[in-house]
């Protein structure tokens, strides 16, 4: 557990010079994430450790190469808990990844994204240069913004150091519920009990079930369970399953398909994503596999197979792509982080 920064400014810094592409990587969880990209290996696996942990103020700060399974570990021994679920891929995911890489669990529509809960960042930017953004409290909003512009950029904006990042209690008890239905039907469903005053955390389709997980107090949990029916889960089978959910072991594309990826409103109906197979955060989050050879839709996300040299985002207006590209020129004028993981022009 060490802290790297010097040493990783310079290597940036010495590509800034020749304009060398850089690729980033710590736990190497999300390779299969994004457009496939060239250069020189980045390798922020072992700025890693935990820098400070308040638990009465609810915040922890770590470097970005600290395994998520770790901070899970520390955490729990205080009984809190990352509000965003994010996946651990067998302990190699990390934080700094996952933040990049904008990954959260089920519990997304309750306690939000990453975004949510991240309070700052350290960044070392294009030019080599290391920056501080936010703060380590909800009230110190400066450079907020830019903290959040970092989720979900790939390393594509600069090299993450460091993150600060709300937590919150863990819950005491826990349920997940299975109900026959229809994909249509548990849509309707889910739309439905997701405006009840319920303890949900979770809820998801696949295969003809509903998954509907409660967490909060004994009573609570006791109380809602009554109330919505259903058939429990055994916990053991519940925790693997919404470690499944959250690291996307649900559905894994053959050689010959694609998994595609659709977001957006949770009332949308079964046809914004044709032939669905899971649905999850209530609605607004959908997946689906088909044919390499068949035509996407918009608004599609190619999440992972097929070809990996196309624009897997889809596209984007002319007005936007040129904001992205200021943005670009602004935090990597040489465009040599990441270079073409989340565009090809970028």
């Amino acid at each position: 557990m060490d802290d790297l920064t010097a040493q990783l400014e310079q290597q940036i810094q010495q590509a800034y010079t020749t304009k060398s592409p850089l690729k980033i990587q710590a736990g190497n969880t999300k390779a299969y994430l994004g457009r496939d990209s060239s250069g020189e290996v980045v390798d922020v696996a072992n700025h890693s450790g935990v820098i400070s942990y308040s638990p009465t103020e609810l915040v922890i700060r770590a470097r970005a190469g600290t395994k998520i399974s770790h901070l899970n570990d520390l955490l729990s021994e205080h009984q809190q808990r990352l509000p965003f679920e994010p996946p651990s891929f067998a302990g190699e995911a990390t934080i700094g990844g996952t933040v990049a890489a904008n990954q959260t669990g089920a519990s997304r529509p309750w306690f939000g994204g990453v975004k949510d809960s991240l309070l700052g960042l350290g960044l070392i930017n294009g030019y080599g240069e290391a920056m501080q953004f936010g703060g380590q409290v909800m009230k110190n909003v400066a450079g907020f913004d830019v903290t959040r512009l970092q989720c979900g950029a790939m390393g594509s904006l600069g090299l993450i150091t460091d993150v600060s990042i709300k937590v919150l209690p863990e819950f005491k008890t826990g349920h997940t519920l299975t109900f026959e239905m229809t994909a249509e039907v548990a849509l309707q469903t889910m739309l439905r009990w997701a405006n009840l005053s319920l303890p949900i955390t979770g809820m998801s389709h696949l295969q003809g079930l509903l998954y509907v997980r409660l967490q909060g107090g004994d009573s609570g949990v006791a109380s809602a369970s009554e109330f919505l029916g259903g058939e429990q889960l055994v916990p053991k089978v519940a925790k693997e399953f919404w470690q499944a959910v959250r690291e996307g072991r649900l559905l894994q594309p053959q050689h010959n398909q694609i998994l595609w990826r659709w977001s957006g409103s949770s009332d949308a109906p079964i046809h914004a994503l044709p032939d669905t197979s899971l649905i999850n955060w209530a609605g607004s989050e959908r997946w689906a596999l088909k044919a390499s050879s068949s035509t996407p839709a918009d608004g599609l996300i190619q999440y992972q197979g097929g070809d990996r040299l196309a624009e897997v985002y889809g596209a984007i207006s002319a007005p936007q792509q040129a904001l992205q590209e200021r943005i670009k020129h602004a935090f990597d004028p040489h465009r040599i982080l990441n270079a073409g993981r989340l565009y090809s022009w970028m």
